[in-house]
C-alpha cells in the first residue's frame, strides 16, 4: 500500500531504520535503532549485506519488528533484502527519498543486491508499504532530478496518462507510482505484464555497470538504445521515435562488446537469449529475444544511417 504523507521519525523508534550517511546527516535520523549505509550503489554488495544482518542479530531484532528503509533505490533493495531473509521475512516500509525511488523503485517489493560484476543478480520480492514524503526532494540535488527523469519518461512512455501531464516533475510523483502500484497488483512475481515495466532496462542495466552511470541515467540511454532497436525492427514508425528523441539530450554512451556481454546476463533473459521490451506507437510495448546481439545492432547501424 502507498500512502502520501509527511514522515515522521519519532513515529519509527521501535523499528529498525536503514538510511544512508547523507539523509542521516541532513534530517538528524540516528539513534540505537539506526543502521546507516554508504551512499549509492555500493551499498548493494554481500559485505554490507552480513554486516546489517549481524546488527540486527546482535540487537536481537525480533520478528514482529519492521525495517524502515528512508533513502534512494540502493537502501530500499538492500535493506529490504536483508529483511526477506532475517528470521525468515519481517516487514519493510519503505520511505523513498529521491524523485527515482518515489515513481519507480520503492513501490512494488522487488529486492536486490550485486555480485560478480552483475547488477541486481541476488534477490526477492517482498510484500511491503510505502509512505511518500515529497518534502523529500526539496534536498535532492538537480544532478538527481536529471537521473530520475528516465525512469519518469519511462512511464510517460508507457502510458498516455502520464504522457498528458503538463507541470513540475513532482506532479508526476503521484500519478508514476500509483500506475506501478496497478501494474504490480496484476503481477506481483514479475512474470507478466509487470515485465514491461523494464522498458529501457536490458541497454540501461549494461550501461550502468559498464561506465558506472547513475541508474536513471543509464535507464535514460536504455530508451534510446530501445527505441532505435524498436524503429529498425519497424515497431515504432520514425515518428513516434522522433517524439521521445527530442527529450533524450547529452552525449550518449557508446555500445560495445562489453555491453553486449553484460546484457547476456540480465535477469530477463530467457532461453539464452536476450529479452528486451520495447516501446511501439501509441504507448505499446513489444517483447523481443534474440541470441544474436552483434547482428542486431548492426542492423540497427545500418538502419540509422
Amino acid at each position: 500500500m502507498i500512502t502520501f504523507e509527511t514522515f515522521d521519525k519519532y513515529k519509527y523508534v521501535n523499528d529498525v531504520i536503514v538510511t544512508d550517511s547523507l539523509i542521516s546527516s541532513l534530517y538528524g535520523i540516528t539513534g540505537d535503532n539506526v543502521y546507516i549505509l554508504p551512499r549509492g550503489e555500493r551499498a548493494k554488495s554481500q559485505y554490507h549485506f552480513f554486516k546489517l544482518a549481524k546488527w540486527m542479530v546482535e540487537r536481537n531484532v525480533s520478528k514482529q519488528s519492521r525495517v524502515i528503509a528512508v533513502g534512494g533505490g540502493s537502501v530500499g533493495d538492500l535493506a529490504g533484502f536483508v529483511a526477506s531473509v532475517y528470521k525468515r521475512g519481517i516487514a519493510v516500509v519503505n520511505v523513498p527519498t529521491t524523485l527515482l525511488s518515489m515513481v519507480d523503485s520503492a513501490i512494488g517489493g522487488k529486492t536486490a543486491i550485486d555480485m560478480c560484476g552483475v547488477k541486481n543478480v541476488l534477490g526477492s520480492f517482498i510484500q511491503c508499504d510505502t509512505v511518500i514524503d515529497v518534502n523529500f526532494l526539496k534536498t535532492l540535488p538537480k544532478r538527481q532530478f536529471d537521473y530520475a527523469m528516465g525512469e519518469v519518461l519511462k512511464y510517460r512512455m508507457l502510458s498516455a496518462e502520464i504522457d498528458q501531464i503538463n507541470g513540475s516533475v513532482v506532479d508526476y510523483v503521484k500519478p508514476c507510482a500509483l500506475y506501478k502500484e496497478s501494474v504490480v497488483a496484476q503481477d506481483r512475481l514479475d512474470a507478466g505484464v509487470r515485465r514491461t515495466l523494464n522498458l529501457g532496462h536490458t541497454v540501461g542495466h549494461a550501461l550502468e555497470l559498464q561506465y558506472n552511470l547513475a541508474h536513471g541515467k543509464a535507464v535514460t540511454w536504455g530508451l534510446k538504445y530501445e527505441l532505435d532497436i524498436a524503429f529498425s525492427l519497424g515497431y515504432a514508425s520514425a515518428e513516434y521515435r522522433s517524439k521521445w528523441q527530442k527529450n533524450l539530450v547529452g552525449k550518449c554512451p557508446e555500445i560495445t562488446e562489453e555491453t553486449l556481454r553484460l546484457m547476456k546476463f540480465d535477469k530477463k533473459n530467457l532461453d539464452d537469449k536476450v529479452v528486451f521490451v520495447l516501446p511501439c506507437d501509441n504507448h505499446a510495448t513489444k517483447f523481443f529475444a534474440t541470441n544474436d546481439l552483434e547482428g542486431l545492432f548492426a542492423e540497427v547501424k545500418k538502419c540509422l544511417r
